[in-house]
């Protein structure tokens, strides 16, 4: 009797359907696995690249922030080196802002660096950094792949990645940025080139806005101290010009007066005696005549000095060198004003060895007459004025000495200035011009020296002048001096 194997079949058959229905949906559940794993893995990548982009567009966006919120450049400096260990994910950053030359580094600021380290990677600026940044735009070194110099500093400053990155204004160097990681080597994408380049690029703008507002702020400073000073000049210029118009006024005043007053004299006893000669006795007409004589005198000395200051102002006051003696020329100056000289003694002191010296004779008899005349008319009766000479330091110095009623501390220098004149009963008793002492003390200056007065109020004064002996000066031509005769 035969089996039936049909049911059996049927089973197999129906088994091995099930099986392959298995296999198939394994195969596809594993594809879609390795599909989900593949998505996910990019998923990653792309979140991993999106985070970078994120804190890429932060650190420029500080950048950003930076350049539009301050022009301090320290604060900007410190900004980005900070922007670079936060935003970027260094852990040592730095960055540096040179000078014009772009060969010394100025100002820095850095972060996770140890000082001795930063100082360390300055250092090494002129051998490493400086051919680098004039080279590449953007630069990396690693611990692996460097060459024996820069794998040398890596080791020293303790990281394996140090990226290098030049800031530029328009092909100028004008600093650099610095990004370090210790552990992990970095790597660059032509993306993370063209940021990073682009990261250097914003913050060049921030330094070098700060630098020129800087730079700016000094010129503005300059520009206001300049603006000060030129109004402080001319408001000094202009108290100046209206001390001169006053010194002008006073001038024609002074000068219009003392015309005025020999010319009126002179006037006076010309019409007297014009018309009443016949009249005046002789002996009032001698006195007439003395008097007409005074005031040509004074008339003369006026225009005299008048001339005198302005040949001096104007440089064409003209020098006959020759050899003279002091003590002559003091001698002869006494005979002059020996007139003048009622009941005051004149007296010289001068040591027998005195030396000879190279000067204009006129022009010191000149300012004898200015001195020992004004110290006769201060001197009280029974006194003397005394002109004394000693050597000093190669030249000469004299003293013109009197015992008058002096001369205040206050008004001493004063005393040199053109038209000033003291304010006492004996001045204004004894009217002039103001212009003795201004020309004594050119015709000194002119001859190499200085003069000065030295007074106390009640105990006389002491007016003193140095003189060089001036054995370099070119001789007169006039037969009776010679180079031989100083020599």
């Amino acid at each position: 009797m035969k089996r039936n194997n049909k049911p059996k079949l049927k089973l197999r058959s129906r088994a091995s359907s099930k099986l392959g229905e298995l296999k198939k949906a394994y195969e596809e559940l594993d594809r879609t696995a390795r599909a989900l794993i593949r998505t996910d893995y990019l998923l990653h990548r792309a979140n991993e690249r999106f985070d970078q982009q994120i804190s890429q567009l932060h650190a420029l966006h500080r950048i950003g922030s930076a350049i539009n919120s301050t022009f301090d450049l320290e604060i900007i400096l410190s900004g980005i080196s900070e922007s670079m260990a936060r935003d970027l994910d260094f852990e040592k950053s730095g960055i540096v802002f040179l000078d014009q030359n772009s060969r010394r580094p100025m100002q820095s600021a850095y972060t996770g660096f140890s000082s001795p380290e930063y100082t360390m990677l300055l250092e090494s600026f002129d051998e490493l950094l400086l051919p680098l940044l004039l080279q590449e735009d953007v630069s990396l070194q690693t611990s692996a792949y460097a060459p024996a110099p820069w794998g040398k500093l890596l080791n020293a400053l303790a990281v394996s990645s140090l990226l290098v990155l030049p800031m530029r204004i328009k092909s100028r160097l004008i600093g650099f940025i610095v990004g370090a990681r210790s552990h992990v080597t970095l790597r660059l994408t032509d993306p993370e080139r063209h940021f990073y380049a682009m990261y250097a690029t914003q913050a060049s703008t921030a330094v070098e806005n700060a630098r020129l507002y800087e730079a700016l702020g000094q010129a503005n400073l300059t520009l206001e101290e300049n603006v000060q000073e030129r109004t402080r000049n001319l408001m000094e210029a202009n108290e100046r010009l209206r001390e001169l118009d006053q010194v002008k006024s006073n001038f024609i005043s002074l000068v219009s007066h003392e015309l005025r007053t020999p010319l009126t004299a002179i006037k006076g006893f010309i019409v007297t005696l014009y018309h009443y000669d016949k009249e005046i006795p002789a002996e009032k007409r001698r006195v007439y005549l003395s008097v007409l004589n005074e005031e040509t005198d004074r008339l003369t000395r006026l225009i005299n000095e008048l001339l005198d200051i302005s040949r001096i102002e104007s440089g064409r006051m003209e020098f006959q060198w020759c050899r003279v003696s002091m003590p002559e020329i003091v001698q002869r100056v006494f005979t002059t004003l020996s007139v003048k000289a009622v009941n005051v003694r004149l007296e010289q002191d001068f040591p027998a060895q005195f030396p000879m010296l190279v000067a204009d004779p006129d022009k010191l008899e000149q300012v004898f007459v200015n001195l020992v005349g004004n110290a006769l008319r201060y001197a009280p009766p029974e006194s003397a004025v005394r002109v004394t000479g000693r050597e000093q330091n190669g030249g000469v110095v004299v003293e013109v000495r009197d015992e008058g009623q002096g001369i205040a501390f206050a008004e001493q220098e004063k005393v040199f200035d053109k038209f000033y004149r003291l304010d006492n009963d004996i001045n204004r008793k004894n009217p002039g011009t103001g212009l003795g002492l201004p020309i004594c003390r050119a015709l000194i200056n002119l001859h190499g020296g200085k003069i000065w007065v030295e007074s106390e109020l009640n105990k006389g004064c002491r007016f003193l002048f140095t003189l060089p002996l001036n054995y370099d000066k070119e001789i007169s031509t006039s037969p009776e001096f010679s180079r031989e005769a100083v020599s």
